[in-house]
């Protein structure tokens, strides 16, 4: 069958994703002495994929699309309940026939629902994508023509809350540490979120489109600047807040976007095959990487970058065997 290539597909943006999915398996796995002295850098990936994720959705909240929004809330829900159900019925594996003392009751079960982290740490993502995403509903179908000053409002009290110290305490005081590194982490990403909003309805790229080498040098000069001064370092947070971080963000996302077009149909494919499944990689390294079997494999070298890229090379491959077996069905939401 002849393979037809979406004219809007970014492939700088794809090679971003790439990179950004193989820094979360940095960040899970690798060694935790090492990580800590480059994690003002190694930080960059998770406010990167919220603008991602809602620089490509803002169209569908801006028309006002119920359809699509129905749409944006299968894609994210879907994976959110089954890879917690998969892991949990591994772990009821691990515990009723390898003996194994792992989380593994339905109450258990429905916490995590809730969490969202208790047994795929990475899925709190996950969960405050969708919450994110129900803020942003709410607010663009019932103040259709004020929902953009709404949001510059709430970008600044959540730098607020971020740079008071306000956020990190209220659930550092009056929650428990897990549920706090989930809905904690919304003020933190928020700005993250609606700043891709902002770039995709004020068409930022394309009006860049014309400067794109000047984009690339002053945003790869931005970076640099601010990987040097880390202004943020003393700020009361869940890893993920301040200006420092959401700069970051806008310009890591506007250099790889501002990359060159490719034309070549065979370049295009070894991309497309080479990025299909950074979704899936997100959900799966965790479990693979926790697992008795890659532990047994890699032991202690899944704590170098060459260990990481395994386990990243490992989680790919599982995603191209579970797009194998799901197909085009709505199972298709948990690899891609």
């Amino acid at each position: 069958m002849k393979q037809i290539y979406k004219k809007d597909k970014n492939y700088g943006i794809a090679i971003l994703r790439v990179l950004l999915s193989y820094m979360v398996v940095i960040d899970h796995f690798y060694n935790k002495k090492i990580k800590k002295k480059y994690k003002h850098i190694l930080y960059y990936h998770i406010p990167t994929f919220f603008l991602i994720s809602f620089y490509y959705t803002y169209k569908t909240f801006a028309t006002f699309n119920i359809d699509k929004i129905k749409l944006r809330f299968q894609r994210l829900v879907i994976p959110y309940i089954m890879w917690n159900l998969i892991a949990f019925l591994l772990n009821n594996i691990y515990y009723f026939i390898a003996g194994k003392e792992c989380i593994h009751t339905i109450k258990d079960f429905f916490i995590t629902l809730l969490y969202g982290n208790m047994l795929i740490v990475p899925l709190w993502f996950q969960n405050i994508l969708i919450f994110t995403s129900i803020v942003i509903t709410i607010i663009t179908l019932y103040f259709k023509n004020i929902y953009l000053l709404i949001f510059q409002i709430l970008i600044i009290i959540s730098f607020n809350l971020q740079y008071t110290g306000e956020n990190y305490n209220f659930f550092h005081s009056n929650f428990p540490i897990i549920f706090s590194y989930t809905y904690g982490r919304f003020i933190d990403t928020l700005p993250h979120s609606l700043e891709g909003f902002f770039i995709g309805i004020f068409n930022i790229p394309n009006k860049l489109n014309n400067y794109k080498c000047r984009t690339i040098i002053s945003g790869i000069l931005i970076i640099l600047f601010i990987s040097k001064y880390n202004w943020d370092k003393n700020l009361l947070g869940f890893k993920y807040g301040g200006t420092r971080l959401n700069i970051a963000a806008i310009f890591i996302f506007l250099i790889f976007f501002s990359f060159p077009i490719i034309s070549n149909k065979k370049i295009k494919k070894f991309f497309d095959i080479f990025s299909n499944y950074t979704a899936g990689i997100y959900f799966v390294h965790y479990l693979i990487g926790r697992g008795y079997i890659v532990k047994f494999i890699l032991s202690n070298k899944i704590e170098t970058l060459y260990g990481c890229l395994i386990l990243y090379i490992i989680s790919d491959c599982v995603c191209f065997l579970l797009d194998k077996i799901i197909g085009n069905t709505h199972l298709k939401h948990l690899i891609k």
